[in-house]
């Protein structure tokens, strides 16, 4: 499979992020938008007491569902329908908190590199705070530490609306202190929310293994240059796992290498880009 399009992902993100984030007038009416749309669980990291935002978030849905004790069908139904064809591609081109990761990586500073062994970290916080511990507790317990819903609703609430600034406390300065951790992160060290603690990710990265597309790695045309982490959001040397469960599937690096391709079902063949032959080795 060759990629002549797709070519600007910040595009799509862009894109994304003002879809699901439409009714930034509620910002200056202090309101959240209780339409339609909020029934669905859009399938990002995008906090439903956002003011601006208009889906409900697929992980904060799961938490109250189990609090609840109700199995969440219809959640882990459009979950699985987006996941299923194409593995762990929403994190690459959709999610909002990802995008913005991204931009502040680019900021000029020194980089450094984080052991992949952490990046269990996040089906951790997907099994425990997510899906289990709600259950017992009947607290959303990843919601209230989550860096998305503090940066997006948190930092809003209690900074513009004094009644709910009185309510702060303790928890809140840890969420500050998470968010800030994470936000600061990013501008050192790819992705770290994504890569260590995103249970929404962690989740979707599953599917990469079952997804019909594929990735593949020639190795005799590989020279172990580490192009590809090079140019990963999420640090990830492809040559060593085309399918890991760390692929977010930018395919910046199938697009740079002709050492990698994908292989996919013949329903999804699309035109053949006749640049991709003639371009060399990174």
């Amino acid at each position: 499979m060759k990629v002549p399009f797709f070519k600007d992902r910040c595009f799509y993100q862009s894109i994304t992020t003002f879809i699901s984030n439409f009714a930034v007038w509620n910002f200056f009416t202090g309101k959240l938008y209780t339409g339609i749309l909020k029934a669905i669980p859009f399938p990002s990291m995008n906090c439903y007491a956002c003011p601006a935002s208009v889906f409900s978030c697929p992980i904060g849905t799961l938490s109250h569902l189990i609090v609840m004790a109700k199995f969440p069908f219809y959640t882990l139904g459009i979950l699985g329908s987006v996941s299923l064809p194409f593995g762990r591609w929403i994190c690459g081109w959709i999610c909002p908190f990802g995008f913005l990761q991204d931009i502040l990586y680019k900021i000029p500073t020194p980089k450094i590199k984080l052991p992949k062994k952490l990046e269990l970290i996040k089906f951790v916080m997907l099994i425990f705070p997510v899906l289990i511990l709600p259950y017992f507790f009947k607290k959303h317990l990843f919601c209230m530490m989550c860096p998305v819903g503090t940066l997006e609703a948190g930092l809003y609430w209690v900074g513009f609306h004094p009644e709910i600034r009185r309510l702060a406390g303790m928890l809140f300065s840890f969420k500050v202190a998470v968010m800030l951790l994470i936000i600061g992160g990013a501008i050192f060290t790819k992705r770290p929310f994504c890569r260590f603690f995103c249970p929404l990710g962690a989740l979707f990265s599953l599917f990469n293994k079952i997804s019909p597309i594929k990735f593949t790695h020639n190795e005799s045309l590989c020279t172990r240059c580490n192009h590809c982490q090079d140019v990963c959001p999420v640090d990830h040397k492809i040559y060593e796992n085309p399918n890991s469960t760390s692929c977010i599937r930018c395919l910046n690096c199938i697009r740079d290498c002709k050492a990698l391709d994908i292989e996919y079902p013949s329903i999804f063949k699309i035109p053949e880009d006749k640049n991709r032959s003639e371009k060399s080795l990174p």
